[in-house]
């Protein structure tokens, strides 16, 4: 592995590269306020192991990338997919092969439909389909108003944790701690019990890499897709898989459904027991998944 600072998009990203540059390219996407630490190492050895090329990166307001001020400096996903492309830039990429987990699935399906060309194939794990309702719906569900949105709003046990957070924030970094470890359990499924010491070990080097850990509250404040971005995912011709969780908190199972219609030729896999998550015991199912994927078009 080799970490790497890059300028993309005017900005500062940390980058980490796995296997042989010369191998076929997989750019790894991470969802809102993750940093790449997100993606596990065991899956991305795997991903290598199968003869490819990874590539991490912190977003923008993550990990050891350049932090903002939101109000004064707002930004989009458009932005985040620019990110993504300049990440590609930077490495001397062409074309790459594009994994995105929850928003990072959005990143990617909007980085197919504004640069194709840079596209080649599409993986869109526990995610959604680009829509112009999401942002909307959230914040109905999580502010216990009915969700007036195209489909299912988080799961109860989501905006029980939400509200509750919200109506008493941590105010130290052990407290701040204890939240990230509650909202990592939520989220887990039920295909393997929850590695309390693991997840504590991620958390801490988190916390302690962070630029500012508060400002990955910002992809909070993300303005939704644009209908227009909505309606040319169904006339996106990019490869795509879809990997979602049958016990997903966040983005209930019709979420992976609707991201499989909505892009042509989408190609659809259910994992039992998997929550919101990489869970550690389908690692090799995704990597296998994806290695078969890629390996269409390497």
């Amino acid at each position: 592995m080799a970490e790497r600072r890059v300028q993309s998009n005017g900005i500062d990203l940390w980058t980490e590269s796995f296997g042989d540059p010369g191998a076929p390219p997989i750019l790894l996407v991470m969802g809102a306020s993750a940093q790449a630490l997100g993606w596990p190492e065991e899956f991305i050895e795997l991903l290598v192991a199968g003869g490819r090329y990874v590539i991490r990166y912190d977003h923008r307001d993550t990990g050891q990338s350049t932090c903002f001020d939101f109000q004064k400096n707002p930004y989009t996903l458009v932005d985040l997919a620019e990110d993504a492309v300049g990440v590609l830039d930077a490495y001397g990429i062409a074309r790459a092969h594009l994994v995105g987990a929850s928003m990072g699935g959005m990143i990617c399906q909007l980085l197919s439909i504004l640069h194709p060309e840079r596209v080649l194939t599409l993986t869109s794990m526990v995610s959604t389909p680009l829509r112009p309702d999401v942002q909307e719906s959230f914040m109905q569900a999580f502010m216990g108003q009915p969700s007036t949105g195209s489909l299912p709003p988080p799961a109860p046990r989501a905006i029980e944790l939400y509200q509750s957070l919200a109506a008493s924030p941590p105010t130290t970094r052990e407290e701040a701690i204890e939240v990230q470890l509650k909202i990592l359990r939520m989220m887990s499924g039920s295909v393997a019990p929850f590695e309390e010491q693991e997840f504590r070990r991620r958390v801490e080097r988190m916390f302690d890499r962070a630029r500012d850990m508060a400002a990955s509250n910002n992809h909070g404040l993300v303005p939704s897709p644009t209908r227009e971005h909505a309606e040319a995912l169904r006339r996106l011709r990019v490869p795509t898989l879809v990997i979602h969780g049958t016990d997903d908190p966040m983005f209930p199972l019709e979420h992976g459904f609707a991201t499989a219609e909505a892009i042509p030729g989408a190609k659809l896999l259910l994992l039992e027991g998997m929550g919101h998550e990489i869970a550690r015991p389908l690692h090799g199912a995704m990597a296998k998944a994806i290695l078969e994927h890629t390996g269409s078009r390497a």
